[in-house]
């Protein structure tokens, strides 16, 4: 898989990017993201040639001065602009002036403009997007630095207003940029009314994207997605054990029970579900994460799984437990795509509503208490995810969790892991890859678990340097500049008194756990 790297501060034009290279085998990384340095200065002038120009070579001289450079990856950078028909006499309006411009224009001042000028509500919007090309790729292109791939999409400014939430699954059509007010031709509604099916054949980014994926395809350097799969079994006395199941059901209690007697690596899918709304819509949104889950498994089923089989990606020959698939979907696509060491065994955990839900306030985990009717709306928004779906699908592989904690795990272990009782000396083949600032705050959130606390950037480098007693000194600059250059599967996240303040999630333990081992 080739990595692609995006100049770009907007964590939604990084999500749309990604969703618009979903049917190649790459990845599209943010600059930031890579380096932490800053995104290019784009320069605020209306000469398209020159603003591209210029900020190309800004981002060039970024980039020559990350590591990256010496890697000849690939870069490119986008650039978005609108032209309303009516304002533009004498130059196009507002043009690549539209972010600035939206900022300061409310939709009853462009009204009555328009009607001020006989309501011609005609424009267009138009994408540039910059390929930044390696040394091979100038010879074949006449010693180029870069390629300009660009396309538009012509329709018209809403007649009216309309109250438009932020799509939870794809956020750039949201109620934020043009897209609010932009009615593609032959539509009667802006682009972020419409469903995603009908927006991607107005999408005036698309044919860019599709013409620099094409580029790089026609000259070896990407290619589609592959749909074989082989599933190896080399280690077959090894399972790689997936755990379904409602909540309160024990799905992470028996993982947890999992970790600590056969030395397995968990990973939570929901950590990778929030790491998917955190990418799309930051901390603090008003997007409900539940509403985007439901969203995202019945329209991208993938998004969780294949973030996992990344991660796992890194050490493949960990053993894993993974917990907390929702969606046939998504396991038949995992369990697809999984080219790994371990044969998949799947089990569904089960227990009756009533004892699940005692579990629930017994846990005593959050500030709020849960109650019947929140607990019960959590039980069937997951249901419609395709939980209820997979009890049906897993009806041979199904374990209740209604009597003691021991019985539970015998059960467990005499059907799945009966061939490696006794013998688990032969689990163990390779250790996590870890850097070595994460590996600190790991350990020094891990040493904090039992109090359930979060903590800001300044309180996990004083954890560091007091509690882990290490010999280098690591500043909050440090600490800080690792949380904000990605989101990572590893925190959960909690703005209090708007601060960000973190503490480890269930795939943060395990994984820190298993640098102590």
């Amino acid at each position: 898989m080739i990595e692609l790297i995006f100049f770009t501060s907007s964590s939604i034009k990084l999500a749309h990017a990604r969703y618009l290279c979903r049917e190649y085998d790459v990845k599209i990384t943010g600059f930031r993201e890579k380096t932490f340095g800053a995104n290019y200065f784009e320069p605020r002038i209306f000469d398209r040639e020159k603003l591209i120009e210029q900020s190309y070579q800004d981002a060039l001289i970024r980039w020559n001065k990350s590591s990256l450079a010496n890697h000849q990856k690939l870069f490119f950078l986008e650039d978005t602009s609108v032209a309303i028909e009516a304002l533009s006499s004498e130059q196009e309006t507002p043009g690549l002036d539209i972010k600035y411009w939206m900022a300061e224009t409310n939709f009853s001042i462009l009204n009555a403009q328009l009607e001020t000028l006989g309501n011609n509500r005609s424009c267009t919007v138009r994408s540039d997007l910059v390929l930044h090309l390696t040394p091979d790729l100038k010879k074949i292109t006449q010693d180029k630095s870069y390629l300009c791939f660009t396309s538009s999409s012509i329709g018209s400014v809403v007649n009216e207003e309309h109250y438009i939430d932020t799509n939870p699954m794809y956020p750039w059509l949201d109620n934020k940029t043009f897209n609010k007010w932009f009615v593609p031709k032959n539509c009667s509604k802006p682009i972020s009314l419409l469903s995603i099916e009908e927006a991607d054949r107005y999408d005036f980014r698309a044919p860019a994207f599709k013409k620099m994926l094409s580029f790089l395809e026609q000259h070896g350097k990407i290619s589609k997605r592959s749909t074989s799969f082989t599933q190896p079994s080399l280690l077959a006395e090894v399972p790689l054990i997936i755990i379904c199941g409602p909540s309160c059901a024990g799905k992470t209690t028996l993982a947890e029970y999992i970790v600590d007697h056969y030395n397995y690596y968990h990973i939570e899918a929901s950590d990778f579900m929030y790491l998917s709304y955190y990418q799309r819509h930051g901390v603090g949104s008003s997007v409900n994460i539940g509403d985007f889950a439901e969203l995202a498994l019945r329209e991208q089923p993938e998004i969780v799984a294949e973030q996992i089989l990344k991660n796992l990606e890194s050490n493949p020959s960990i053993p894993t437990v993974i917990t907390g698939f929702r969606s046939p979907l998504e396991l038949n696509w995992f369990q697809r795509y999984y080219q790994g060491y371990y044969p998949i065994r799947t089990v569904f955990v089960d227990a009756n509503k009533e004892l699940r839900f005692q579990r629930s306030t017994n846990r005593q985990r959050e500030e709020v208490q849960d109650t019947w009717e929140r607990f019960s709306a959590r039980d069937e928004q997951q249901a419609s995810m395709g939980l209820s779906e997979l009890f049906n699908t897993l009806v041979n592989d199904r374990i209740e969790n209604a009597t003691t904690l021991d019985v539970f795990f015998k059960d467990f272990e005499l059907r799945y892991l009966h061939e490696i009782q006794g013998n688990y000396t032969l689990v163990r083949y390779g250790k996590l890859k870890v850097g070595p600032l994460e590996r600190l705050i790991l350990t020094a959130l891990a040493s904090q678990r039992e109090t359930r606390q979060f903590y800001t950037t300044t309180e996990i480098a004083h954890l560091i340097n007091i509690s882990l007693n290490t010999n280098e000194y690591r500043s909050k600059n440090n600490v800080s500049r690792y949380f904000n250059q990605r989101f990572y599967p590893y925190f959960e996240i909690k703005l209090i008194d708007g601060k960000r303040k973190y503490r480890l999630s269930n795939t943060g333990l395990a994984r820190a756990r298993l640098l102590t081992v």
